[in-house]
């Protein structure tokens, strides 16, 4: 018997304002993962879904808002109780929008990069995958035109 967690994929979004701050969703008290964490909007991939579609999708069931995902910002893996998570981070764009929160969320924000690289309430693979952002991603904030 093969007693391995199985894997799953899930897709993430980071998505920026006109200020260059980053939306992080507050995950709810009684979510099975992270109850009351900060995360990116994302989640897992249905089978028939391409990593696009299962992001776009995502996004619009947890905030409301329609994307246009960019390239691959990076990925993290992680295990949760039952599994093990591969997670590929797309870069969202740039939002200015009304946020609808879904009920697996209680709050969003829009913080900083510096900010969010000292939080305490979001998950440590996403400390990692922002701090590895921010190294690679090293150049003065440009907002769009």
């Amino acid at each position: 018997m093969n007693l391995e967690k199985p894997y799953i994929i899930s897709v993430y979004a980071i998505l920026r304002n006109e200020k260059g701050e980053f939306l992080l969703l507050r995950r709810s008290e009684n979510s099975r993962t992270n109850p009351g964490k900060w995360d990116l909007p994302g989640g897992k991939v249905n089978p028939e879904e391409s990593l696009k579609e299962a992001v776009i999708r995502e996004v619009w069931e947890e905030t409301g808002i329609s994307i246009v995902p960019g390239e691959i910002a990076g990925e993290v893996n992680f295990e949760l109780p039952e599994k093990k998570v591969i997670a590929v981070v797309f870069n969202g764009g740039y939002v200015i929008a009304d946020i609808k929160l879904s009920y697996e969320h209680m709050e969003y924000a829009w913080f900083s990069l510096e900010h969010i690289l000292k939080m305490d309430m979001l998950p440590v693979y996403f400390r990692i995958f922002f701090g590895r952002f921010s190294l690679e991603n090293k150049k003065p904030y440009e907002p769009p035109i």
